[in-house]
């Protein structure tokens, strides 16, 4: 494949914090998954440490609601760019492909993740759509998420474990360096590590659930709305990506519709 290399303009934009909160509408709950939001150009920055052999490194991840969509197994799914950043470089860069359901639950449609050295890319790490070679979607965020409700798929993938996910409690209240939340929902996925989920925001605070378990913890510090220019290069970027998909793993991508920018 083409060594494709991360543009500096766009990882600068990555780590640069901006300002702003994107709050529930007035009196009510914004259109979609109050936890969950696929509101076009919406970008949360988190930041944390993981280890990388002996050394403990600063990690920021930023993931970015794009406008670009694909047609997974009949089903027009909205492209969320997520990136990791170690030590001041992108050391991953992976297309989460998700579609909301009219009862307002999120669902996990694929993926496709490359590796980076460098700035440069290094391959396809792992990739799966819904419906291809036996793989199919699961559940991102639950419509209502109720504290107890029975353990759910996120994803089935043949030759992979599947990983499953359960809402463990409901209206808490958080407090991470960009702000408090309330209402905040806790998952605890594959019994591992436990996600914190804000209303109007997303993904707040990733904690291992044991010593034992992950060894990633990320903070929320920067939410912001991108504007025209900022959401068009990250986009390009998803579109980038979704081209690379096609080629390096072909069995799962090829055939099925490229993804485009929403008009």
């Amino acid at each position: 494949m083409t060594r494709a290399r991360v543009s500096l303009a766009l990882l600068a934009a990555l780590t640069a914090l901006g300002t702003g909160l994107l709050e529930p509408a007035a009196g009510g709950t914004p259109r979609g998954n109050l936890w969950q939001p696929l509101t076009p150009g919406l970008q949360s920055v988190a930041r944390g440490f993981v280890n990388a052999g002996s050394r403990r490194l600063p990690h920021t991840r930023v993931y970015t609601v794009t406008d670009v969509v694909k047609v997974i197994n009949g089903v027009r799914s909205v492209a969320v760019l997520d990136q990791d950043i170690d030590g001041g470089q992108i050391v991953e860069e992976a297309i989460d492909y998700l579609s909301i359901d009219a009862k307002g639950t999120v669902w996990y449609r694929g993926s496709y993740t490359e590796g980076f050295e460098g700035g440069r890319s290094v391959g396809a790490l792992d990739g799966w759509l819904d419906g291809r070679q036996g793989a199919k979607a699961g559940i991102f965020m639950p419509a209502r998420p109720r504290a107890g409700s029975p353990s759910y798929f996120q994803q089935q993938v043949p030759g992979e474990e599947a990983t499953t996910a359960q809402v463990v409690k409901t209206q808490q209240t958080k407090c991470v360096p960009f702000r408090c939340f309330g209402n905040v929902v806790v998952i605890l996925e594959d019994g591992e590590e436990y996600k914190y989920f804000a209303p109007g925001v997303g993904g707040i605070r990733t904690e291992p659930r044991s010593s034992s378990g992950p060894d990633e913890t990320e903070d929320l510090v920067n939410v912001r709305q991108l504007g025209g220019r900022g959401l068009a290069e990250v986009s390009a970027e998803v579109l980038k990506l979704d081209r690379h998909a096609r080629t390096t793993m072909p069995a799962a991508f090829a055939g099925v519709p490229a993804a485009t920018r929403k008009p």
